[in-house]
């Protein structure tokens, strides 16, 4: 699970570093975009990022099974509500989280809910994502969804940083602290970083 998790986010911190391209030109995200699209690579590697996706939801449920078997009964005093948002919420914002990559892909890659622009070409004859993500994004709604959707990326995020460390043996009290501070600022530039261009798009300010 641990593993699989580096793997996933990896992906992830390589997926907000290349939207970030979108702050450079729109030349700059379409030809990034064009460069994925022809690259031999992109669907074995699609293939095997499903492959850890579908191989960190098996060993998260089976973790979690074996946890319930190992203390079926809850702690006298402990505090039932704290009980329940330390259980259920990587339970809760993982769901979110891959429900949300199906709609992710559904709407800015298949084109579900997209307009006309969702066709168009750029000058040098490259899919135009520029113009793709921001008319999706113009979507008031869509944006909202997006923004919290990605707050949940973050819980699960915080949680899964620390626990790689501690699972991969560096999570030790000496620097505790530290590894408590790079894991939050970690996952706070990850969201920023994603939830920054449908701000944007909504301020006006990519257009």
């Amino acid at each position: 699970m641990a593993l699989s998790g580096v793997v996933l986010l990896l992906f992830v911190v390589g997926h907000m570093v290349g939207n970030m391209t979108i702050y450079i030109s729109p030349a700059a995200i379409n030809g990034y975009s064009h460069w994925l699209q022809q690259n031999a690579l992109l669907w074995p590697f699609r293939g095997f990022m499903l492959l850890m996706l579908a191989l960190h939801l098996i060993t998260a449920l089976e973790l979690a099974r074996k946890n319930r078997a190992a203390a079926p009964v809850s702690y006298i005093h402990q505090n039932w509500f704290k009980r329940i948002i330390t259980n259920y919420q990587m339970m809760i914002s993982g769901i979110v989280v891959v429900l949300f990559l199906i709609f992710h892909i559904a709407h800015l890659t298949i084109g579900v809910y997209a307009t006309e622009i969702f066709a168009l070409l750029d000058e040098n004859l490259y899919i135009d994502v520029y113009q793709r993500v921001v008319s999706g994004f113009q979507n008031v709604e869509l944006s909202l969804l997006y923004i919290i959707a990605i707050g949940f990326l973050g819980i699960h995020l915080n949680h899964i940083i620390r626990a790689l460390f501690q699972t991969l043996g560096f999570y030790h009290e000496n620097y505790l602290s530290f590894l408590d501070i790079l894991s939050t600022g970690l996952t706070l530039i990850i969201v920023a970083g994603f939830i920054s261009i449908p701000l944007l798009v909504l301020l006006e300010v990519l257009v």
